[in-house]
């Protein structure tokens, strides 16, 4: 009953924010500048000259981009389980908070659904989050240069631009808390509530900057107030995803999502990836540390509690560290940015930490061996999908993919639980495929269980196999006919274990 209620309240609380964001980006048309457009310009002309339109995260871009699909058809949050380009037959409410679907969504009524329009869209938001530094440096720092020498330094972090061409949630998210903290700055107060509401029902762990409201003096008492009226149904999700933690925990192969005893480990690593020239320009550390303990306003005071707020909740995260997962310092290198440009005044110290640029660019963010196995799934599944017929649907542990190249498909863990309805869809026209993914061999993850699973209940024809990493990829023809599970449950496996493959 919740995930129904939260699946259509989670999209009125952020069409709601989003007008009340737009509220307050009116009231400040005036202190808009011009100059903001150079870096947007260049970051976004730089995105496509050099970024090729690949996923950067396996895959919940996929799931993004099928949840905002599914928001153009009605406005309610919910990832496909079972269905197909024009029709949704069975669907879900997912984990992952709908801000950015959202606003997906409401760019896809403009372009139509897609992964292309997806990755324009994409680095879009990343060229207006470099306007967005621009502006929030300009209202607290209060000088062009230095606004302007902000917004490069983010845009040319190597992790914001890789990523700029991300559909994930990590450049948006930025986007949202520059402009809540902007307001803050300001004392804009529909755009402090608006902004910190948004980045938190894009990212939830971001919900920790909504007390910076509270601390802005000049933001007014009612909009401190409406910030957490605007997260309603975002503490109602929390409240959820509690409740399934153990679930989720299983999924995640994570114990605990946060704690303590990940700190000293998170910490160590997290300092040496920015400490360390060759992975991050030290020269903005650098800057940053010095405007920090230099402070002598209250404009810096919140971005310093900005910067150390989020740098302390990554080091309590399983998954906090930035050596692994650099994606993840994005969401306070606004702040960190604004506070290493609050310094650089003389053109010399803009031309130091403008050099410390140089080594990160050279050894630039690229796919990791284990991510290069999910790059190669996802592209080798986009190949199959194209040779698929209109009938044709794909049982799958990832749907998405295949869904978002506008293909039935069926989520294979769906499947295993629903029986019935698996032979409802076998016995419609088409044929019906069946992907064992990369994921599929990750022992006891429920993937592999859910692959485990078909190979004992389906009738499969193995149709190609790929070797990557030491990870099978495999796509088969499902027969028509479940195997009784009592007396034909083992030789069933058996066969198409022993079957030749055919690559």
């Amino acid at each position: 009953m919740i995930p129904r209620i939260l699946s259509v309240a989670g999209p009125l609380f952020i069409y709601a924010t989003l007008a009340v964001l737009g509220w307050g980006l009116w009231h400040e048309r005036k202190k808009l500048e011009w100059l903001a457009l150079a870096p947007a310009l260049a970051g976004l002309i730089a995105s496509f000259a050099v970024l090729a339109p690949i996923h950067r995260l396996f895959f919940d871009e996929d799931i993004y981009i099928n949840i905002a699909s599914n928001l153009t058809r009605a406005p309610v949050a919910q990832i496909t389980l079972l269905g197909g380009p024009d029709s949704v037959e069975v669907s879900n409410y997912s984990k992952e908070p709908p801000g950015w679907p959202v606003v997906l969504s409401m760019f896809f009524l403009l372009t139509g659904r897609s992964e292309t329009a997806a990755f324009t869209v994409a680095r879009v938001l990343f060229a207006l989050t470099l306007a967005a530094v621009y502006q929030l440096a300009r209202q607290a720092l209060q000088t062009k240069k230095q606004a302007l020498v902000a917004a490069i330094l983010f845009g040319a972090i190597p992790v914001c631009f890789w990523f700029s061409v991300s559909t994930g949630t990590d450049v948006p998210a930025a986007l949202f808390a520059a402009l809540g903290m902007w307001g803050c700055i300001a004392g804009n107060g529909p755009l402090a509530a608006a902004g910190f509401a948004m980045a938190a029902q894009t990212r939830m762990e971001l919900i920790v900057l909504v007390p910076l409201v509270w601390l802005a003096g000049k933001v007014p008492i009612k909009w401190k107030v409406i910030a957490g009226g605007l997260l309603i149904a975002e503490v109602m999700h929390l409240a959820w995803l509690m409740s399934v933690t153990p679930l989720l925990a299983e999924a995640e192969k994570a114990p605990v999502w946060m704690s303590m005893v990940f700190v000293p480990g998170n910490l160590v690593a997290n300092l040496k990836y920015l400490l360390n020239p060759f992975a991050f320009p030290t020269g903005i550390v650098a800057g940053a540390l010095v405007a920090g303990f230099a402070w002598r306003s209250k404009s810096m005071i919140l971005l310093v509690v900005h910067t150390a707020t989020l740098f302390g909740l990554y080091l309590l995260f399983y998954a906090g560290s930035f050596e692994i997962n650099p994606r993840y310092s994005i969401q306070f290198l606004v702040p960190l940015t604004v506070l290493a440009a609050s310094i650089l005044k003389r053109t010399v110290f803009i031309g130091a930490v403008m050099l410390s640029l140089i080594l990160p660019q050279i050894h630039s963010i690229g796919f990791s061996t284990y991510t290069e196995a999910f790059a190669a799934d996802h592209q080798i599944s986009v190949q199959f999908a194209s040779q698929l017929g209109p009938n044709d649907l794909v049982l799958s542990t990832s749907p998405e993919i295949f869904l978002n190249q506008e293909k039935r498909a069926m989520n294979a863990a769906f499947a295993s639980d629903h029986r019935d309805k698996l032979e409802e869809v076998m016995r419609r026209p088409g044929k019906i495929w069946y992907h064992a993914g990369i994921r599929t061999n990750a022992i006891d993850s429920l993937e592999w269980r859910t692959d485990q699973w078909v190979k004992s209940n389906l009738e499969l024809h193995l149709i190609d196999s790929h070797d990557v990493e030491g990870s099978k990829i495999a796509f088969y023809e499902v027969l028509l006919k479940l195997v009784d599970r009592k007396a034909g449950l083992r030789s069933a496996f058996e066969r198409n274990r022993n079957r030749p493959e055919r690559r």
